[in-house]
């Protein structure tokens, strides 16, 4: 202990300006594969066996050694390995396998992922449901500091509170038992009820603003997700800079290299104009809208709020809001015109939900916290897209250098184009509020963006109020087989 304590102490200076005690997280273990190969299904009929099968060795003896015909599910494959393959053992069948192109385009699609999760009962409807369309509460004790003025009872009280909401990598859960109820703010009012009350637990109280926690652990996890997604990016950044360069110079030279997928964009004012007159999201692989306006000064203080990223309480206003919110939380956009089929029916489309940040985020320092996130991610995109240039510049020697030329007297002839141009059309090609949120097969090779998009819409499920009834409306539309 003599020796180690110092030489403790002393990590622990070094490395205090850099990690910080509360986002402490240990390393995840890595998954162990009980996958193997089966033999045979044996027979047990007498006329096949010389011998009787309790008289075989214990390897093949399909009494006594029966679990080696127990099967295994292989290992979930990975959208892309950063890491370099090791060497398989010989003992290993199932080594860590990355995903084929159908494989990531399931894997792209918030909604098939939140069908996918594990089913749980629901203790209002006692139906099994998808777990991302439920709330897990928990029942914990109330500390006694906390005690209810008009309890009297010896033992201690008990509340239901929210558990799991947040990412693993920020909380983990409190208890190993809970209960389900539906994502939904009447969810939460029902269970007041006494009949739904006798479901989870005996003498369980329930606290008036046990929504209002919800719908902030909920507006909480999609900040997570999007601090999870720049960290992730950073690390692949990172991991890139710092890999070997190769030894031989390729056989033929890229002159058209593959862009750069994109996770996250501003759209222009135009773009934003032709959703919002047109009514849909002519955008390939796009997976929502996020509309979130930059914070003003408050009129009281004359300073702009601080980033909140606390799952406490969030602090009450400084000042009320001059106007009152009419905005829909949320409105799903198709993604082209209605099309008919050979009936005259209308065909299913898809839809792309556009969130209206004012109304999903009430709260100041959550929405500052939100759209500083968001614009990391814009700065990571935009260093990835310089990458790329730099080094397409640098593989193509001369003919890199004459295409460089090229774009720039591009560049020059649009800018003096551009003098020229009305100060409207000017303004309309400017970025606007409104973040675009793509995910793909391509896109997720570089980020899993599909995590904030689960976040969001779990967040609208919660706060729907049916005032987008109209988009959700599905014409009569049925698929029919023809009998013979």
């Amino acid at each position: 202990m003599t020796r180690i304590l110092p030489r403790l102490l002393g990590r622990l200076e070094r490395t205090s300006q850099r990690v910080s005690l509360d986002r402490f997280v240990l390393p995840r273990r890595r998954p162990r594969s009980l996958y193997r190969s089966v033999p045979a299904p044996p027979s047990f009929q007498p006329a096949h066996h010389p011998k009787s099968i309790l008289l075989y060795d214990p390897p093949t003896n399909p009494i006594t050694s029966s679990r080696v015909y127990d099967r295994h599910k292989t290992l979930p494959p990975l959208p892309r390995r950063f890491d370099k393959p090791r060497p398989r053992k010989t003992t290993d069948e199932d080594g860590p396998r990355a995903m084929t192109l159908e494989e990531r385009k399931f894997w792209s699609s918030p909604y098939l992922r939140m069908i996918a999760s594990p089913l749980r009962q629901c203790i209002i409807t006692s139906r099994f449901l998808p777990n991302d369309f439920l709330i897990r509460l928990a029942i914990q004790r109330i500390p006694k500091s906390h005690y209810p003025s008009k309890w009297k009872r010896p033992n201690a009280p008990q509340t239901l509170l929210p558990d799991g909401l947040q990412h693993t990598k920020f909380t983990v859960r409190r208890s190993d038992k809970a209960h389900y109820v539906p994502c939904t703010r009447t969810s939460i009012a029902l269970l007041a009820e006494p009949s739904v009350k006798r479901r989870a637990a005996h003498g369980v109280l329930v606290h008036p603003l046990l929504a209002e926690q919800i719908a902030h652990l909920l507006r909480l996890r999609v900040l997570q997700e999007l601090e999870v997604l720049i960290d992730n990016l950073e690390a692949a950044a990172h991991k890139s800079l710092h890999r070997k360069p190769a030894t031989s110079k390729p056989k033929t030279p890229i002159t058209n290299p593959a862009p750069v997928p994109r996770l996250l964009r501003r759209l222009t004012h135009s773009e934003l104009h032709t959703i919002r007159t047109t009514q849909t999201i002519p955008h390939p692989g796009a997976l929502a809208v996020l509309i979130v306006p930059p914070l003003q000064k408050d009129p009281v203080t004359g300073l702009r709020p601080a980033p909140n990223m606390s799952p406490a309480p969030p602090p009450p206003p400084t000042s009320e809001p001059t106007k009152p919110l009419t905005l829909p939380a949320c409105v799903l956009y198709p993604t082209q015109p209605d099309a008919w089929d050979e009936d005259g029916g209308t065909l299913p489309q898809e839809k792309v939900p556009l969130y209206n940040g004012v109304v999903m985020f009430p709260e100041r320092g959550q929405r500052a916290a939100l759209e500083g996130l968001l614009r990391r991610v814009l700065e990571i995109e935009w260093r990835a897209d310089q990458g790329r240039i730099c080094a397409d510049a640098g593989k193509g020697g001369k003919n890199g250098g004459e295409e460089k030329d090229g774009e720039q007297k591009e560049e020059e002839e649009e800018a003096e184009e551009g003098k020229d141009m009305p100060k409207k059309s000017k303004s309309k090609s400017k970025p606007s509020h409104a973040f675009l949120l793509y995910s793909d097969e391509e896109s997720v090779l570089r980020g899993d963006t599909v995590g904030i998009a689960i976040a969001l819409w779990r967040l609208r499920m919660f706060e729907d109020k049916g005032e987008d009834v109209e988009t959700q409306r599905v014409g009569g539309w049925e698929w029919t087989k023809n009998r013979t």
